[in-house]
């Protein structure tokens, strides 16, 4: 989902010392909100601080925002901080940074990529090293060098006339940041992009009452988290022994927080799923049966079968199908298991086999894009957009509006969130059944859903949200769309959006055609392409709600 619209029009200026304004927002949230869960070194922080010239403020935050924890002060140039050594004069005494000056010996391992390829080789060859045969190694190669060779040259650690500075203080801003947005992949740049009006946000609730996090031990189980995967994307590329040692150092999966429970399964199948790859299908079942959410099932049954172990694989197969949890994983069950059974000479009924309604076209293509041209061709015949999984998410978003965004406990914690922290959680209407009944009323006739959906429209325009696509979709084509889509069609699409949100808002067809006396949804597949089993949901379901679609498979002609 985009959830917002880019304004790139605004020719927003911001102040010199926004990141600033930025930092002292954020802080001052922490300090209100969290104070209770805060250890001693960060309610420190921010008392220090506060108290701090506003140059070095300003000079903290620079480096805070920057790459790594080593920085060279000629390095920082800030036209708003004419005087550098006198900010970090302020920085030093705090103990917020501590200055390696000319003549001192650094850390190689902490500076080396602070310096460039034609640096090191001036200081290479001040140290009465060759190196002819070292200009025409790679960055990477070079560094390797270095410290071969730093072994023996001591003054490698020396650099004339050059004043570092090291940050400290950077793992208090990480749980700062952690408390504030509940993750660590978010930072400073949401307030960027908010105030250079790329991104509005809605006006929902948050205080202390909506918090994240309760106590500092969930604190300490998130923080635990996210030290233990911060070398993941490493990790995948790595032997099986590697992934399986991070598997083993992944915490219990905690049945009071659900969002840090799917957040450590969701990295369990990740590893589970590299396990398979590098043929270690023993060792990923072993993990697989750790998870309860999708697609961990249909993982063990697919290594069951493939270790001939067919009766274990079907009869999971069998409790996919009794209690599934989502559909695909019904579809998985019903269809895998069938396949299987019939390979092996077994009884199973056979799932059904819906065949949606196809077309051929033959085309010259114009290079828009086989979907474009697909649209100019039916255009004959009425409006034909390209919408996808746009239209119809855009209108879900738009009548449940007040749904999504209900001040419900824990669902907003900072003032940067497109949805509701328990959107994809299986109890999310139940916590918002009233305020759900009222925007279903706006069902009850066709004039109330336009009314509802074309007022929210003019009222939410711009403000992020989740499911629309304000860039794509257009106030003319939700006009259009709503007089032409009959409102039983709406009301079953919409229905099956909420039974499973994660995976239902994608599939749609490329293109819908408003005609005269109606609409048509339509599915464009280039030579080569099929539809995907998300697609073919939707189509058995149009079909079951009559729904009119169709498939059109493109061929090129000669000139193509």
């Amino acid at each position: 989902m985009t959830g917002s619209i880019l304004e790139g029009q605004m020719n927003v200026e911001l102040a010199s010392d926004y990141y600033l304004t930025n930092f002292k927002e954020l802080i001052e949230y922490i300090g209100s909100t969290y104070t209770d869960l805060l250890s001693s070194e960060e309610r420190g922080f921010l008392l220090i601080f506060s108290q701090l010239p506003r140059e070095s403020q300003m000079l903290y935050i620079r480096m805070l925002t920057r790459k790594g924890e080593w920085f060279r002060a000629r390095k920082l140039n800030y036209q708003e901080i004419p005087d550098l050594f006198g900010a970090v004069t302020s920085l030093e005494k705090s103990d917020l940074v501590q200055v390696y000056p000319a003549k001192s010996m650094l850390p190689l391992a902490a500076v080396i990529g602070l310096f460039t390829k034609a640096e090191w080789l001036l200081q290479l060859k001040f140290c009465g090293i060759d190196t002819a045969s070292l200009k025409t190694l790679k960055r990477a190669a070079l560094e390797e060098r270095i410290f071969e060779l730093a072994e023996h040259h001591s003054a490698l650690s020396y650099f004339e006339n050059e004043i570092l500075f090291c940050l400290k203080g950077s793992a208090v801003f990480d749980t700062f940041k952690l408390l504030y947005f509940g993750n660590q992949h978010q930072d400073l740049t949401e307030f960027v992009l908010r105030d250079l009006g790329h991104y509005r946000y809605e006006d929902y609730l948050i205080n202390r009452d909506t918090r994240s996090f309760q106590d500092k031990s969930q604190l300490q189980a998130h923080q635990h988290y996210y030290a233990i995967i911060e070398p993941l994307e490493e990790v995948l590329l790595q032997s099986k022994a590697e992934i399986i040692a991070l598997v083993e150092q992944l915490p219990a999966t905690p049945q009071s927080d659900r969002l840090l429970d799917r957040r450590i399964q969701s990295v369990k199948l990740r590893l589970a799923r590299q396990l398979e790859r590098l043929d270690a299908p023993q060792q990923a079942l072993l993990i697989y049966q750790q998870c309860n959410i999708p697609p961990a099932r249909e993982r063990s049954a697919r290594i069951f079968v493939k270790q001939q172990r067919i009766d274990e694989g079907l009869n999971l197969c069998r409790e996919i199908i009794a209690q599934p949890r989502s559909e695909a994983e019904q579809q998985f069950g019903e269809g895998f298991g069938y396949r299987t059974a019939r390979k092996h000479k077994l009884d199973w009924q056979a799932p059904s086999n819906y065949k949606p309604p196809r077309r051929t076209l033959t085309l010259t293509p114009t290079g828009a894009g086989v979907e474009v041209d697909v649209a100019c061709y039916f255009s004959q015949n009425g409006e034909c957009h390209f919408v996808e999984n746009d239209l119809f998410s855009s209108l879900f978003g738009l009548l449940y509006w007040e749904v999504i965004f209900a001040p419900v406990k824990g669902a907003f914690t900072n003032p940067f969130q497109i949805r509701p922290h328990d959107l994809h959680e299986p109890d999310f209407l139940t916590q918002r059944q009233a305020v759900f009944s009222q925007a279903n009323h706006a069902l009850l006739s066709q004039e109330l859903l336009n009314d509802a959906i074309t007022s929210r429209w003019t009222e939410k325009f711009g403000i992020a949200n989740y499911f629309v696509n304000w860039s794509w979709i257009d106030e003319a084509l939700i006009h259009t769309a709503l007089a032409r889509i009959p409102l039983p069609h709406l009301k079953a699409i919409f229905q099956r959006i909420w039974q499973d949100i994660r995976a239902n808002c994608s599939g749609f067809p490329d293109l819908i055609l408003l005609t005269d006396t109606g609409y048509e949804l339509i599915e464009v597949k280039g030579p080569g392409d099929t539809l995907q089993a998300n697609q073919l949901r939707w189509m058995r379901y149009f079909h079951q709600q009559n729904i009119p679609h169709r498939v059109v498979y493109v061929e090129f002609d000669s000139l193509g």
